[in-house]
């Protein structure tokens, strides 16, 4: 009896999930790479290979006959793959589109903590992107990866970011942990930022109202799930996203201002970022935008 292969979608490869797909095609196999010049070339040479349902050793999976072509980027093993795009209305008002992802890991060894995703508002996409032209422009032509990795400019363009766009940070533990160590984990983070040393009592105010959004929630949080911090206008959501329950539960909001600020500038800048990975990503994927 012959097996049958699972189908793989590939006619929704959009744009955004060709910048996705394309740096790691060059990375991984180069000579491979060079038959996909485009999203359209890539979805062709795809369906001949429908059999492969994990590509490029683990960085991308290819959906089978559900609902889109790939169902996200894999972050860590131990973990279900982020998605390419969020539009679940229980989280966000509007679709959100994944820019940067990585793990989370402390301690010289390189314990891994959590995998971490920052996705941004659809709509605000294009603004992201003209941003960092007019900082590209301002400092003598400089590239965007430059500027990103650029100890004395970081901060302040990441910064300027936060303060004009959607965004939302997806953070998956990789390993059993309880909503105290989550907790506590952020607190020292947000406290830990460059940033807060220019405004103490401001970030104070939020870590505070963080903290107290917490005291309602005990117990353990399963590896897997999601805490997600979704920033819109001056404020930040949090909620927990049970993976085996399928239910999105809203823990609380922080109305200070600077929360918002701090949030991105600590996963985004060069100095000192909570996921080196994930930073670098991030500065690999806005220096391949058209």
């Amino acid at each position: 009896m012959r097996t049958q292969l699972p189908r793989i979608i590939t006619h929704n490869v959009s744009p955004h999930m060709w910048k996705l797909i394309r740096p790691g095609l060059l990375r991984a196999k180069p000579t491979f790479a060079r038959k996909f010049t485009s999203p359209a070339s890539f979805s062709r040479v795809t369906a001949t290979i429908a059999a492969t349902s994990l590509f490029l050793g683990g960085s991308l999976i290819l959906n089978d006959a559900s609902n889109s072509s790939l169902a996200g980027v894999s972050v860590d093993s131990s973990i279900d793959a982020f998605p390419l795009e969020l539009n679940n209305k229980d989280i966000i008002s509007s679709k959100y589109e994944l820019v940067a992802s990585g793990v989370r890991s402390v301690t010289f060894v390189g314990f891994k903590v959590y995998g971490a995703g920052i996705y941004v508002q659809a709509d605000d996409h294009k603004k992201l992107t003209t941003i960092l032209d007019e900082y590209s422009k301002l400092n003598k032509g400089r590239t965007v990866e430059q500027l990103l990795n650029d100890k004395e400019l970081s901060q302040e363009i990441i910064d300027d970011i936060s303060q004009k766009i959607s965004y939302a940070i997806k953070i998956t533990p990789v390993r059993n942990t309880d909503y105290g160590h989550l907790r506590d984990g952020l607190t020292k983070s947000l406290l830990a930022c460059p940033l807060t040393k220019t405004m103490r009592e401001e970030v104070g105010n939020g870590v505070e109202q963080l903290r107290n959004i917490f005291q309602g929630f005990k117990g353990s949080v399963p590896k897997n799930d999601t805490l997600w911090l979704v920033a819109e206008k001056d404020t930040v959501t949090v909620l927990h996203e049970g993976t085996k329950a399928k239910k999105v539960e809203k823990m609380g909001t922080i109305t200070e201002p600077t929360m918002k600020r701090v949030l991105l500038v600590s996963y985004l800048s060069c100095v000192k970022p909570l996921s080196k990975p994930l930073q670098e990503n991030f500065v690999s994927h806005v220096s391949t935008e058209p």
